[in-house]
């Protein structure tokens, strides 16, 4: 049995273990990367982390495009060795870890930006949110993408996603919260919802016919019909009216 098998039925999973000819897994590409960047001041030189790194498409682009010295962490060895073959294959120096992001292998203070893109949803938030806090200098800035609910969300959707994917997003203000409660302080929330529905109609053209009979191939040998009926309902709830992006960034005061 692959390890793929041993977990629910989700997109993520699949993404997890294996390469759909998908390298920008986040909704507005790098477009949305460089915008994150630019929120969280980062430059040449900046010494950056990238938690939950994936393919490492981001993390080159730090490094590549606006001359940062970026490190990138990783709970999937198979994401880090992708990331790895990138970097090599690019001639970045960019360094691939794999490791928690609940409990960031580094020191206090360490790193001028921290950021995170669509992830800190599928993990426990205050805790990921309090370590990336803990690694960032003071004066520096955390930054992360990821989806949030509208305030009208049925109770049921929010269930239903947390079931399928393991994903509990927050509202907008949710998540400006989460930021504040952490210890950021200047806490800036934009709402990015528009990219949704344009990323997906990019993600479907960049998977294509032969991509998309590959990934059903898959989720129907792990986890048969009910397994793609899980599935197309956790696209139908991420593509409703009710589910919407984000760009949430804060800057960790000077004494906390």
């Amino acid at each position: 049995m692959d390890n793929v098998q041993k977990k629910r039925p989700s997109l993520e999973n699949l993404i997890e273990g294996e390469n759909f000819g998908l390298e920008i897994l986040h909704p507005g590409g790098l477009d949305t990367t460089n915008e994150l960047a630019q929120l969280c001041n980062i430059e040449k030189d900046s010494f950056v982390l990238d938690v939950a790194s994936g393919t490492g498409e981001s993390a080159c682009f730090l490094a590549e495009k606006l001359g940062a010295q970026v490190i990138g962490i990783d709970a999937s060895e198979y994401m880090i060795e992708r990331a790895r073959g990138k970097a090599k294959q690019r001639d970045l120096n960019v360094e691939f870890k794999n490791g928690d992001a609940h409990n960031l292998p580094f020191p206090n203070d360490t790193f001028d930006a921290v950021i995170s893109e669509c992830t800190v949803c599928l993990l426990n938030k205050e805790k990921v949110i309090q370590e990336m806090l803990r690694v960032v200098k003071p004066d520096g800035y955390v930054g992360i993408h990821d989806i949030c609910w509208k305030e009208d969300t049925p109770e049921r959707f929010k269930q239903r996603l947390a079931e399928i994917e393991g994903e509990r997003p927050e509202t907008l203000d949710g998540w400006k919260a989460l930021f504040a409660s952490a210890g950021f302080v200047d806490v800036t929330c934009l709402d990015k919802s528009y990219l949704i529905p344009m990323w997906v109609k990019e993600e479907m053209k960049e998977l294509g016919i032969m991509g998309g009979i590959k990934i059903v191939s898959k989720v129907f040998k792990n986890w048969g019909l009910a397994g793609l009926a899980d599935i197309l309902e956790s696209e139908r709830i991420f593509q409703s009216k009710h589910t919407g992006y984000a760009i949430i960034v804060g800057r960790k005061p000077m004494s906390i």
